[in-house]
């Protein structure tokens, strides 16, 4: 017998002992292996797991089964697991084509929360299995996290009490891993503050254009303008939010039209990029790193790092600004986020699995001490070194000999960098990444206020089969039309005398019966136990 068979079957053996208290009690479950090895015959399991493969790790991997996390895994555990990867750029499509062959495999990671028709319609379509039983019988750690945090627990399950998945869950303070940025060098040699206030923006965006000469104080993207980067100054979100327990949505409120002004003034006096609505990244890019801009819309980790990095030694410095209010002293109440519980990274058991209990123990397996060790940061020696009780990476993840970068690294032999079963955010790793004091001030910033968001974000709510297919419906045609409008608005070309007749039409396309579906699905969410 190969030595590695040997351990699999050892490690089977083992898990059997434990469970039947033939070892004594450990002082923390949460610190428990679990095996997920057959139990019944003591062999081997293989399972067949479909999931993404992100970007940063294409460049090094052909397979998650080539990953030194996976490896460990399967080591640790006797459960070997057959990938199924969809090409990059076809995941939508090959999923959907997944679902209707019915060829399904044990495990699909994905966010069932935008499945047609919510998580409900995906049990209904057969496409995953409850959870219940199987998580109260076999996944120890997980059910003791949702014990020990209720409102989380009503985050992942329907509103009949069903769970779906196996989730990833946020920690840490680093929810908010986005905003807006400004040129510090800048602010520094003109003596300005960070603007905080709508007009305070204004002020320092005249300022960049006047005495710096930038030719797009403001560069922005498309996305920019439909989200919640500046819409919050005046109380209201880019799209569907909860005020005091009733949804509403942005582009309805009259508010939405002091916003859309706010921007067609900028746009009309040159503080915001003329092809706003038109650039890609590329040229947002070359405008950050020119001097044509001095402020925008970037991620902490892949955008100001970028940017510092890639200006090192050049009179360049960058910093955060808060999410913006409209008068001094307000805080700010409305902003993109990442909910506590992802969405994205979830796994959900399929029918065609014919082994869910030891698949359950494999996934809980995320969720304790160990596996959030291996799963964050690696093999003790290997990618990280212990410092006084802080695991810190080692070169081969900070200073790759591969010349991979620090996310590239950690997507080829880790699963930290994107949403995945188990614990998302640790600080640990976020301190690491951020490799820049300007970078570490920024999550700061960005998350100073994240509380507030508890008293106008909607939270997980899921609409019934038949709801979702209606709002889905309404609201397919309402965001198309929305937005081309709201691109009219800011650029001029539409009147804002016809603003009233932008409102009338969304009436008329049904965001009424839209907002009064949204409003019964938080009724319900808000009884769930």
């Amino acid at each position: 017998m190969s030595t590695r068979r040997w351990m699999r079957t050892a490690g089977a053996a083992l898990w059997i002992m434990l469970m039947t208290g033939c070892f004594s009690e450990h002082k923390d479950n949460s610190d428990l292996t679990p095996n997920g090895s057959n139990l019944a015959t003591g062999l081997p399991l293989t399972l067949t797991y479909w999931v993404n493969i992100p970007n940063d790790a294409v460049r090094s991997l052909k397979n998650f089964g080539e990953s030194l996390f996976y490896q460990e895994l399967d080591r640790r555990t006797g459960v070997h697991i057959e990938f199924l990867h969809p090409p990059a750029g076809t995941e939508a499509e090959q999923f959907n084509l997944m679902i209707a062959s019915r060829k399904l495999p044990d495990m699909i990671e994905s966010n069932y929360t935008v499945y047609p028709g919510g998580p409900e319609k995906a049990l209904d379509d057969k496409v995953i299995i409850p959870l219940n039983d199987l998580i109260n019988e076999h996944a120890p750690n997980l059910k003791r996290y949702l014990d020990d945090h209720p409102q989380m627990k009503k985050e992942i399950m329907t509103d009949n009490g069903t769970y779906y998945a196996f989730p990833a869950l946020g920690i840490g303070n680093t929810n908010v891993n986005s905003g807006l940025m400004l040129r510090k060098d800048w602010l520094d040699e003109l003596g300005l503050a960070l603007p905080e206030t709508i007009d305070e923006w204004t002020h320092v965006l005249r300022q960049f254009k006047e005495k710096k000469g930038a030719s797009s104080p403001l560069t922005l993207v498309t996305g920019d303008v439909t989200s919640d980067r500046f819409t919050g100054a005046y109380g209201i979100s880019s799209g569907f939010y909860m005020e005091q327990g009733k949804v509403r949505y942005g582009p309805y409120e009259p508010a939405y039209r002091m916003y859309l002004e706010q921007l067609n003034a900028w746009y009309k006096e040159g503080l915001l990029d003329a092809d706003f609505a038109i650039q890609d990244a590329r040229s947002q890019d070359a405008k950050i790193m020119n001097g044509q801009s001095g402020a925008f819309v970037a991620y902490v980790g892949s955008g100001m790092g970028k940017y510092l990095n890639e200006m090192k030694g050049m009179p360049y410095n960058l910093s955060a600004a808060q999410h913006p209010v409209l008068h001094k002293g307000e805080e700010p109440r409305f902003f993109p986020a990442s909910y506590d519980y992802r969405g994205d990274g979830s796994v959900g058991i399929t029918p065609a699995n014919k082994h869910p209990g030891e698949t359950a123990r494999w996934l809980d397996y995320y969720y304790s001490q160990e596996g959030h060790m291996l799963k964050s940061f690696g093999i003790e020696g290997q990618t990280y070194v212990m410092e006084n009780g802080y695991p810190r990476y080692t070169g081969l993840i900070m200073n790759n000999p591969d010349r991979l970068s620090v996310g590239e690294a950690l997507s080829k032999y880790l699963r930290v960098a994107q949403p995945s079963p188990g614990f998302v955010g640790d600080e640990r790793y976020s301190e690491q990444y951020s490799r820049y004091d300007q970078q570490k001030e920024a999550a700061v910033i960005y998350n100073k206020y994240y509380k507030n968001l508890a008293e106008t974000r909607l939270p997980r709510i899921t609409e019934t089969p038949e709801e979702g297919q209606e709002v889905a419906a309404i609201m397919s045609d309402i965001a198309a039309y929305s937005n081309e409008m709201i691109l009219k608005f800011i650029t001029g070309v539409e009147p804002f005398s016809r603003f009233d007749e932008f409102i009338l039409e969304l009436k008329d396309m049904g965001i009424e019966r839209a907002i009064d579906l949204k409003q019964t699905a938080l009724d319900r969410y808000n009884n769930r136990e």
